[in-house]
């Protein structure tokens, strides 16, 4: 089984990336501010307007140096009025693919079932939701990606925001001797 250093440089030989890169860990996140009420949330797709506390992105794919192996993905909201307990609905598309379908992270945030993971108890903050993933997933260079999020039952207060962090692995541009 390969590791998460030769998945990301398998992923990126057979698209042709051959600059060199800087390997590091890697975080990307990005928050939505509710409306009250709002059910259905969508990340990394709208970056007008949010600073460098909502999103270290401003586009929605990784520069052409650049690609990561997403290891976790966390959820946090700043408020009690969401209660990452109730069912949930998480999708991940990168490029055309639906890499994370319909999947429900709500059973590492309670004492509900096994946390998925099994290298921590469900019981946390049930504002602060982590789910690390056994089979890595790439974000290669220069392809868009998104994250959706539904919530079932749940009343959302107004300005109540929700932050997605894919945490990870990977390569960013690294100029070496060219400059």
């Amino acid at each position: 089984m390969a590791n998460q250093v030769q998945k990301l440089s398998y992923v990126d030989s057979k698209l042709g990336v051959s600059l060199p890169g800087q390997q590091t860990t890697r975080v990307i996140y990005d928050s939505v501010n509710a409306a009250a009420g709002q059910q259905f949330f969508e990340f990394f797709t709208n970056f007008a307007g949010k600073t460098e506390f909502q999103t270290n992105l401003s586009t929605n794919k990784l520069d052409s140096a650049e690609s990561m192996v997403i290891k976790s993905i966390q959820l946090i909201c700043n408020s009690g009025s969401i209660d990452f307990t109730q069912h949930l609905n998480l999708n991940i598309q990168v490029g055309n693919q639906t890499v994370v379908k319909d999947f429900d992270p709500s059973f590492n945030a309670s004492s509900r079932g096994l946390a998925f993971d099994r290298l921590h108890s469900g019981l946390n903050d049930t504002r602060n939701l982590e789910v690390r993933l056994l089979t890595e997933i790439v974000i290669p260079p220069q392809v868009n990606f998104k994250a959706t999020l539904s919530f079932s039952g749940i009343s959302i207060a107004a300005n109540d925001d929700v932050t997605i962090v894919l945490k990870g692995y990977g390569r960013i541009f690294s100029a070496g001797n060219s400059f």
